[in-house]
């Protein structure tokens, strides 16, 4: 375990120094590893005080975990059905759900069998069994909204109050915290009609979609005085069959979704596209882990490949990294590879 997490260190040692600007700047993308935290040790810090007010939740297929400021070990989970948040976690067990902050102390026992999903720090429960989701307050434990999806749910996304729901049958819906149905919504233009991909702009205005097969497309749809609208769309050249990336970046003016070997820019300023190569599937975008940059994730069972852009999409960094990383996530200007039984942390400066 420790060997792992040595060797991965001593791969981005290997690529550190990448210019962020023209080299007569004098400035340079410095990335620095900070920590690596062993998860399933069994070890919590000892110091941990009642006073902790930043919490990082992490998580991988077995554990799910808190680290502190210094991205020391606070408090970990071990379930096989349990969902984290910046400052709860919800754990499920028998009939029963358990929503706790990081320390365990309850905030709510909620009687209801399910899987519970964590969205961007929104809580669901879904029964795979009755197709029945729940959306749920994390802070005290209330059901907001309860709904019956008669398809497969392929895409769940939630931002400001609202929850985007893509289905195998082709329809999208868009829920307020109400549980009214703000956008029923059928792209259409496909010879077979799927969600395969979907995301809500941080504003919840805008909502982005690769649907449907022969051809498979991507649909961006835009809130005006009379609703949602379909603004732009153009065909992915793209056969997925499976859930796949899509995010809003570069603090909304892109979407990045994965296409055939590479990951695929629409500008929203001119809807205009390009192409940025990504060895494995895009897996994870993070905006900013330095100001104006841009942090890829790639990975299949041949590549496993971390990529920096400039505000230009030019590379400033790039490094393999080992096979059993399974996620990264940003924090401030840290980023943080979650293998199987460790927590590697970089750190990233300009000097």
């Amino acid at each position: 375990m420790k060997q792992r997490g040595v060797f991965l260190i001593g791969l981005i040692l290997i690529s550190v120094y990448y210019f962020l600007f023209p080299r007569v700047a004098g400035k340079e993308l410095i990335v620095n590893p900070d920590a690596l935290t062993d998860l399933g040790s069994g070890e919590l810090n000892p110091g941990v005080s009642s006073l902790q007010n930043h919490y990082l939740p992490v998580r991988n297929s077995r554990h799910a975990a808190f680290l502190g400021l210094n991205h020391e070990m606070l408090y970990q989970y071990f379930s096989d059905r349990m969902a984290i948040g910046n400052d709860w976690i919800a754990v499920s067990e028998g009939d029963e759900l358990s929503l706790m902050e990081p320390d365990g102390s309850l905030i709510a026992r909620i009687d209801d069998y399910g899987y519970p999903v964590a969205v961007d720090g929104r809580l669901f429960l879904y029964r795979s069994d009755t197709g029945i989701l729940s959306k749920i307050d994390p802070a005290i434990g209330t059901i907001l909204w309860r709904k019956e999806c008669i398809s497969d749910i392929t895409v769940i996304d939630s931002r400001q109050g609202r929850t985007l729901i893509g289905y195998l049958d082709g329809r999208v819906q868009l829920i307020d915290d109400s549980g009214s149905i703000i956008l029923e919504y059928r792209p259409g233009g496909s010879r077979i009609e799927a969600i395969y991909a979907g995301g809500l702009s941080e504003d919840g205005s805008k909502i982005a979609l690769v649907c449907g097969l022969d051809p498979q497309r991507f649909v961006l749809l835009e809130e005006r005085k009379n609703g949602f609208r379909p603004i732009a769309h153009h065909d992915t050249g793209t056969d997925f069959r499976r859930p796949v990336f899509l995010s809003f970046v570069r603090n909304g003016r892109q979407v990045l979704y994965e296409n055939n070997g590479f990951a695929e820019v629409v500008d929203l300023n001119d809807y205009d596209t390009h192409s940025l190569g990504l060895p494995g599937k895009l897996a994870v975008s993070i905006d900013n882990p330095v100001e104006g940059t841009l942090l890829l994730f790639g990975k299949d069972k041949n590549n496993t490949m971390m990529r920096i852009l400039s505000r230009y999409d030019l590379s400033l960094f790039e490094s393999s990294v080992p096979s059993d990383i399974s996620q990264i996530t940003g924090d401030r200007n840290y980023a943080l590879l979650i293998g199987d039984s460790s927590v590697a942390v970089l750190e990233f400066s300009v000097q």
